[in-house]
């Protein structure tokens, strides 16, 4: 029966370790349904193995719970059928469907690469449908100064204004940038030059800083040894270091109070505003990619075709003669 190749916590549900549901930024175990938690050795593995960020995590449990619960609602076994099933009551776009197929093949063979279980991949002779590549959505220097204007009336103004403009000067994941300790900064004459980031994957790049990064870490004084970088400073959370999902809610308050568009102010758009206009300066992609601490050439050659898309349409304002 397909709950054979369910959780075993499925079938004897226990309450999954505080310390993974904390570091996934779920506040209450009862959000968790059953198959959520029965999960947590999975996600344990992901975040502390496989380098994944909290959000990828929540995204790929939210998915397999999605999936037990099908399955369970139409009592099938666990294979392609099930998946077609599901799909074709879903009816989801393209890219929905690469991410809800990715979700299922990485569970099922860390089963049986990991655990040693004798379970086969539902996925198996499913193609992935093709989905067109969006261009980066992110936000226009003019924007990002309203932005910043804005974030001044926050009551945590200091610590926003510095991880909004941190992340614009050096392309950091907000998981990274939320990671940095004083030892991860690289100081010449006592001045922070560049920051050691452990990235997907738990491998590590050197990022140099910009001038504006390196005004932020200056402004928020030198952070020593294991002190982390970016923490609150007042309140009872003060010296605590925020969620990511705290920051994103924030930045999208903001940009909506500013009259801006709250999808171009998330923290990973202001990580594609940093690339693309590298990119527009003439930086070769292959440094790019090491600066971004991506595993292929092909993530970021986007930001090639971003780049001409806004040449483009620079040149279409031209005024006629």
């Amino acid at each position: 029966m397909y709950n054979a190749h369910m959780p075993a916590a499925k079938r004897a549900p226990k309450v999954p370790p505080p310390a993974v549901w904390q570091a996934l930024g779920i506040r209450r175990a009862g959000q968790a349904v059953a198959s959520l938690a029965a999960l947590a050795p999975y996600a344990e593995y992901l975040l502390l193995e496989r380098g994944y960020s909290p959000r990828g995590v929540r995204r790929y449990l939210q998915d397999l719970a999605l999936w037990f619960r099908f399955l369970e609602a139409r009592a099938l076994p666990p294979g392609p059928e099930a998946v077609r099933a599901l799909l074709l009551e879903e009816r989801w776009a393209a890219r929905r469907v690469q991410g809800f197929l990715a979700a299922l093949r990485g569970y099922y063979r860390y089963l049986a690469q990991v655990r040693g279980e004798a379970v086969a991949d539902p996925t198996e002779g499913i193609s992935r449908p093709k989905a067109g590549r969006r261009l980066p959505l992110h936000p226009a220097p003019e924007e990002l100064r309203r932005f910043l204007e804005a974030l001044a009336g926050e009551k945590e103004a200091r610590l926003l204004t510095a991880l909004a403009r941190f992340l614009y000067g050096t392309g950091l994941r907000i998981s990274e940038a939320l990671s940095l300790r004083g030892r991860n900064l690289v100081l010449e004459v006592g001045r922070p030059v560049a920051v050691r980031v452990v990235g997907k994957g738990n491998k590590e790049r050197l990022v140099p800083l910009s001038k504006t990064a390196r005004e932020v870490l200056e402004m928020l004084g030198p952070a020593q040894g294991n002190a982390s970088v970016f923490t609150f400073s007042q309140g009872r959370h003060r010296g605590r270091v925020p969620s990511a999902r705290w920051v994103e809610a924030k930045f999208r308050e903001t940009a909506l109070r500013a009259g801006l568009d709250p999808r171009r102010f998330t923290p990973h758009k202001l990580r594609h505003a940093y690339a693309t206009l590298l990119v527009e300066m003439g930086a070769e992609l292959d440094a790019v990619k090491d600066l971004l601490g991506h595993e292929s050439i092909a993530t970021t050659q986007i930001y090639l075709h971003a780049s001409r898309e806004r040449l483009k349409e620079a040149v279409s304002r031209l005024p006629d003669l």
